[in-house]
């Protein structure tokens, strides 16, 4: 696929979503790749089609919030199927860009040009960039220190939480532990699949864990706890 081809693909997935959509030209688009608009909202979009040959730098997110500004545009986005530099993450949540990462087998579909492609398979192909597990263990799960937390079986009181992992009374009044290691495998796993259940967190880790693990993961903003089997999904 040559880098204009994605860039129509990057146009595809918001058109999919109710937006009209201009991809500017190849050259002196000043920084932006395509223009969404609905309503009041109009999205820059940057398109950097890397994959695993290089990654995404902080002046092209600097670039795309000026040009963002000088276009009167309401948000961007940086849009890539490859990866960004540390430093590129971070000066775009400090400037409030969205990123947005495209699978590259997906892009090879596209680049066939099914027809059956539709909305549905590009959301499930399409994922955003979630926080790394470090990231969310201490913005999320550290501060559950002293905390009494309730599933279906009762109260579950938090009285220690540390880079080792959790230390709680269950609702059996037991005093219980559980390794960090267990919650970074299964929230990894949550990011790579979108949902995984409690079966499946049993076979992988400790059974007596499973219930502590989705007890204090469904506690992440982004997270939801499901039933029936029991879940957890983003």
């Amino acid at each position: 696929m040559a880098p204009k081809e994605y860039e129509q693909y990057i146009a595809s997935i918001f058109q999919n979503q109710g937006y009209k959509t201009l991809v500017t030209p190849y050259s002196n688009d000043w920084g932006i790749d395509v223009i969404a608009i609905k309503g009041k909202e109009k999205i820059a979009i940057q398109a950097k089609m890397y994959g695993n040959k290089r990654k995404v730098n902080r002046a092209a997110i600097m670039q795309l919030y000026g040009a963002m500004a000088y276009q009167d545009c309401t948000k961007a986005v940086i849009a890539t199927d490859g990866e960004l530099l540390d430093d590129a993450i971070s000066v775009a949540k400090k400037l409030k860009i969205e990123i947005l990462t495209t699978k590259t087998n997906f892009v090879s579909t596209f680049h066939k040009e099914k027809e059956e492609e539709n909305s549905d398979s590009i959301h499930k192909d399409f994922r955003m960039e979630y926080p790394t597990f470090d990231e969310v263990w201490r913005k999320y799960i550290m501060p559950l220190k002293g905390v009494t937390l309730w599933n279906t079986k009762g109260e579950n009181k938090i009285l220690d939480v540390n880079w080792g992992g959790i230390t709680r009374i269950t609702s059996n009044k037991r005093r219980s532990s559980i390794s960090i290691d267990g919650f970074r495998f299964a929230y990894n796993e949550l990011i790579r699949k979108g949902k995984i259940t409690r079966d499946y967190i049993n076979q992988e880790v400790d059974k007596r864990c499973s219930s502590g693990i989705v007890l204090i993961l469904g506690q992440i903003p982004f997270v939801s706890t499901v039933r029936n089997p029991t879940s957890l999904e983003i």
